[in-house]
């Protein structure tokens, strides 16, 4: 069951992020009607009203409305219209140096896990080189059957994406337990079982929404694949087990960059 959870979280991850290019790319484009009089005027703005043959009605730019006859008209045409790009359209944020960003989200799991969401917070600190990418180091908390502390490196690659200010991410490093596992059962009795935490990596995508050089909010979707190991002292027979479990989660946090 393990081994087809990555295909089962691949999916939502794939589902996912073309909504949001969908709904980008409608925001970014949109198509504006072309309005040519005889007389040679050109107007521009959203037909609201034809009758074929007989009139049109325009709203244009500054919310006025016109009429025009269809003999009075010499073309029709539909253009699409780009949003204004801002300045600094091939970066997101500042274009070189240090930001760090506070994200806050959930790990979300499917049945076979017995935590479906555990909450996560991760701390990071990265330097944006002229180049897009961005190099960083990060700490966080997250909520598993028992708390855990990721310490993780992180390559970052802003671009944009149909207009929209984007980032693909990846996040490798190793989460420590920060307490024991305290499990009860028939075979491992009422023994704590000395958690040992495991290592990780969450590859991504990330959109930042904001156009501020200085605080960015950030969507981050990406899947986390995380080994975990816990360790077993059998006082009855004097033995140590290792039991050892891989995590297979979609991560979504939401952050702010400043």
């Amino acid at each position: 069951m393990i081994m087809k959870t990555p295909i089962v979280l691949i999916k939502p991850i794939l589902i996912m992020a073309l909504v949001i290019l969908s709904v980008a790319g409608t925001m970014a484009q949109r198509n504006v009607d072309v309005v040519t009089l005889k007389n040679g005027n050109v107007l521009k703005g959203k037909i609201v009203r034809q009758v074929p043959g007989e009139f049109i009605e325009l709203e244009t730019r500054d919310k006025n409305f016109w009429k025009f006859d269809m003999e009075d008209i010499a073309d029709i045409r539909f253009e699409a219209k780009r949003m204004q790009k801002t300045a600094k359209d091939s970066l997101p944020m500042k274009n070189e140096g240090m930001f760090y960003e506070v994200r806050m989200g959930a790990l979300i799991g499917n049945k076979d896990n017995k935590n479906n969401a555990p909450f996560s917070m991760l701390l990071s600190g990265s330097y944006l080189l002229k180049n897009g990418i961005s190099l960083g180091a990060g700490v966080g908390y997250e909520s598993f059957d028992e708390a855990q502390m990721p310490l993780f490196g992180e390559i970052k690659y802003y671009t944009r994406i149909k207009g929209i200010k984007s980032f693909l991410f990846c996040q490798s490093g190793y989460s420590f337990a920060l307490e024991d596992k305290d499990e009860q059962n028939y075979y491992y009795g009422n023994n704590d079982i000395d958690s040992k935490g495991g290592w990780l990596i969450n590859p991504g995508i990330g959109f930042v929404l904001g156009n501020s050089s200085k605080t960015n909010f950030t969507l981050n979707i990406g899947y986390r694949f995380q080994k975990m190991e816990q360790k077993w002292h059998n006082t009855y027979t004097d033995d140590t087990e290792y039991l050892r479990n891989e995590i297979n989660r979609l991560s979504i946090h939401v952050g702010i960059i400043f």
